[in-house]
């Protein structure tokens, strides 16, 4: 009889201690070598126990569009997503991606958009202008800033989640592109490029080293007057034999999440970004975190915020960890 009241003992404890688990809270992030997944696990490490009554959970993706689609049909609470692709598909499907349901956590790096041109391309119809002509003038005439409009009608190439930012820039400056998705291939001339990532990317530096491959320099004040996500940013890369600075236009990552009606339900969000903001400064500083943390504190610094922010910051709490 002893041996049977003992089992029926742990059963018990073993279903109260089931009824009171923690929920998990699954973050998209990208592939296990990129930016996403390491500054991912680095918020789990740090955050983790500051989110109550949730277990965090950091999960593979692809990237930005699974993250958003996925938060957007129950796979994930939250997922880091690029600024350009939200826009976009706030645009695009206004019903599912909205303030109302999903709402920035915190902003994080900058990655830079590069457009690479190939070395005598001959665009697709007319010539307005001559536009062309004069970009690939020689040193003296040829323009220093690429005008988007000259893309109009073109095909371009792109691969991965650039492809979407590609598509953004068609979308917001009514360009009519046709996307091709294609891979890293320095000898295919035949379209321009648009690829997104942190510089200098390494790929654009292959391309750019092959001497087949220009580098555009976008007009941030022309760009920001229609899309004002877009951030200004210089890019360096040894070009013909020298370091070169070339302007172009950045997009940040953001960590987003799933918004709640009811404000408890948003409570596990809120502990969350105020726990990346108090630690944002060890998350920059600390050698085992990904490097990119730096960007984000110097982000954090100059009060950067974005105007989907929802989740606000609880003063009294960020005095705890001073």
């Amino acid at each position: 009889m002893k041996y049977k009241f003992t089992s029926v003992a742990v059963l018990a404890a073993s279903l109260v201690t089931t009824s009171v688990a923690a929920k998990e809270l699954v973050m998209g992030t990208g592939g296990p070598t990129g930016n996403y997944f390491g500054m991912g696990n680095d918020i789990s490490e740090y955050c983790a126990d500051d989110v109550t009554n949730y277990d965090l959970s950091i999960a593979n993706s692809g990237g930005s569009v699974d993250n958003l689609l996925g938060i957007t049909n129950k796979k994930y609470a939250l997922g880091m997503v690029q600024e350009d692709v939200l826009n976009f598909h706030a645009k695009r499907s206004p019903k599912q991606v909205n303030k109302n349901r999903i709402k920035v956590l915190v902003g994080l790096h900058e990655e830079a958009v590069h457009l690479l041109i190939p070395k005598n391309y001959k665009p697709k119809g007319k010539d307005s202008g001559g536009m062309w002509n004069k970009w690939f003038g020689n040193s003296d005439k040829k323009a220093s800033k690429f005008e988007l409009s000259m893309l109009k009608g073109q095909t371009v190439g792109s691969w991965g989640g650039s492809m979407v930012s590609a598509q953004a820039l068609s979308y917001f400056f009514n360009l009519n592109l046709s996307v091709a998705e294609t891979s890293n291939n320095v000898n295919d001339v035949s379209m321009p490029l648009i690829l997104v990532g942190g510089a200098p990317y390494s790929v654009v530096d292959e391309y750019l080293k092959s001497g087949k491959w220009t580098l555009a320099a976008l007009d941030y004040d022309d760009i920001s007057q229609t899309a004002g996500f877009y951030s200004k940013q210089n890019v360096n890369y040894q070009i013909g034999g020298k370091v070169q600075s070339v302007q172009t236009v950045g997009v940040r990552a953001l960590l987003v999440g799933k918004s709640f009606r009811k404000k408890t339900r948003n409570a596990s969000m809120t502990e969350l970004a105020t726990c990346i903001y108090a630690n944002v400064a060890d998350l920059a500083d600390d050698p085992n975190t990904n490097p990119n943390w730096a960007s984000v504190y110097d982000y954090i610094e100059d009060e950067g915020q974005s105007d989907w922010s929802y989740f606000p910051l609880d003063e009294e709490k960020l005095e705890e960890y001073e």
